[in-house]
């Protein structure tokens, strides 16, 4: 008996096996970076960020979900190289330049990104799809303006995979050439507060926890000094940010009715992945939360298969990472929302008296570590207050456990820190707080004693500086 003719797979069963074989392999990356999130977190340096996937033969840059699929590939594989090509792209290149001698390295595996393509059908009286050429669609579009019946055309977007090749994969692919000036660590961070100013979206810090408010359309931030790092208040504020390009005056990704757990873990997972990708792009390392685990998790409890839900979820985070980037490039980002260029100084003004008004400075100086030890040795424990920034560079970089407690006192957060680095030094720290904070007091006392208007002012000398101490961001 003859074996029966397989079934031939329509376009509409080929687009959906590859669309879910395309976020599968997302799911996957994620995983992988789930399973190992300390070592590829550590991986970014100020000297490494993760540059915006491009093709170097035709110029365009990768958008949507083949974005976060290429960026989040560069952060496994470890490569230093943004530009991505298929196989034909290379060898077109390899024509315009006979000299060079370029070859894929072997046993190289490319990754699989998806082409979209709009297709128009109708439904014939039997139940078949027709499918439209350009030109059919042209005669219909004439039948339906002479006034004539036509049929009820129908449109979806189909997706079709193609495979690129990092340029590291390359065995002779000429080297990209290095920007003149590579942004410090403290530049990208004023490079973040601008762009979030000059979006318009409003930042308030306060005593509580990370929050966007839908209500006051604004974002609300603890104090930086309440973060254990600069990583922690950034990774924070681009979360958060993420989350009122949601309002309804913006992206409208309808943030209010998101009633159910599914719902709000998917806005959530949406988050997370611009801000780690956000990070990785910036080459701001981000805090050891654990992202990509959370994003993974996401996926095997809510997701149910949906495909389509993981998909967007991409292409969402994408999209307002291509704000981003081209705000970063000195570009009027594209999004409807975004305001003009013009607007952009005073918007920036206005954040920076929002964060004055509450104590908190636009951005710190960036000191070294020697600089700060100077002024440490020179100093009493509060005659000249350390920025947070300052006061973490020097707590990383001494085994002075004298200094350390100093430290401690000024920032009692790297109190955990200090448990976390050695055990076994509680109790030697204990005793030095006891001992520091009986010298502090005389000193203090003496202070006050000898200060004018002290009969008037009788207060605590550390109250009197904690009121007017002025909070630094990180």
């Amino acid at each position: 008996m003859s074996e029966q003719p397989r079934e031939r797979k329509n376009r509409f069963q080929i687009s959906r096996e590859v669309q879910e074989e395309f976020v599968n392999g997302i799911a996957e990356t994620m995983l992988s970076l789930a399973e190992k999130a300390g070592d590829w977190q550590r991986g970014w340096t100020s000297d490494t960020p993760v540059g915006m996937p491009f093709c170097p033969v035709t110029g365009r840059e990768y958008s949507g979900a083949n974005l976060v699929r290429l960026l989040l590939t560069t952060i496994v594989r470890g490569y230093a190289d943004d530009r991505w090509m298929t196989f034909n792209q290379l060898q077109s290149f390899q024509n315009a330049h006979p000299e060079l001698q370029m070859n894929i390295r072997k046993g190289e595996r490319g990754v699989k990104v998806l082409r979209p393509e709009e297709v128009a059908y109708i439904v014939e009286e039997n139940g078949a799809w027709k499918f439209l050429t350009r030109e059919e669609l042209r005669r219909i579009e004439e039948m339906k303006d002479r006034g004539q019946d036509v049929p009820d055309v129908q449109r979806k977007t189909l997706f079709y995979p193609f495979t690129v090749f990092n340029a590291a994969q390359i065995e002779g692919f000429p080297a990209k050439e290095r920007p003149a000036h590579a942004m410090t660590q403290i530049e990208r961070h004023e490079m973040v507060e601008r762009f979030i100013a000059s979006s318009g979206v409003h930042v308030r810090h306060y005593g509580g926890d990370p929050c966007f408010n839908m209500e006051k359309n604004e974002v609300a931030l603890p104090y930086p000094e309440r973060f254990s790092g600069t990583d922690e208040y950034y990774a924070a504020k681009l979360h958060e940010f993420f989350h009122a390009t949601g309002h309804e005056t913006r992206e409208n990704r309808q943030l209010k009715n998101a009633q159910t757990i599914k719902s709000y873990a998917f806005e959530e997972m949406r988050a997370e992945m611009f801000s780690m990708l956000a990070g990785a792009h910036l080459a701001l390392p981000m805090p050891e939360t654990n992202s990509a685990a959370y994003i993974a998790n996401w996926n095997q409890k809510f997701s149910g298969g949906d495909v389509k839900a993981v998909f967007q979820a991409a292409s969402e985070a994408a999209k307002i990472l291509t704000v981003l980037h081209q705000f970063e490039s000195d570009e009027q980002p594209a999004a409807r929302w975004f305001p003009r260029r013009e607007a952009w100084p005073e918007l920036v003004e206005l954040q920076k008296q929002r964060d004055a008004a509450c104590g908190v400075s636009f951005h710190a100086e960036e000191s070294s570590g020697s600089q700060v030890f100077e002024r440490l040795s020179r100093n009493s424990a509060f005659s000249e207050p350390l920025s947070f920034t300052e006061a973490a560079v020097a707590f990383k970089n001494t085994d002075n456990p004298v200094t350390k407690t100093r430290l401690i006192l000024q920032n009692p957060d790297f109190l955990n820190l200090a448990l976390k680095q050695d055990p076994d030094s509680v109790m030697e720290l204990a005793a030095l707080f006891d001992k520091m904070a009986h010298v502090l007091h005389m000193e203090m006392d003496d202070k006050l004693r000898s200060a004018p208007g002290a009969l008037e002012h009788n207060a605590p000398l550390l109250e009197q500086q904690a009121a007017s101490a002025q909070r630094m961001r990180i």
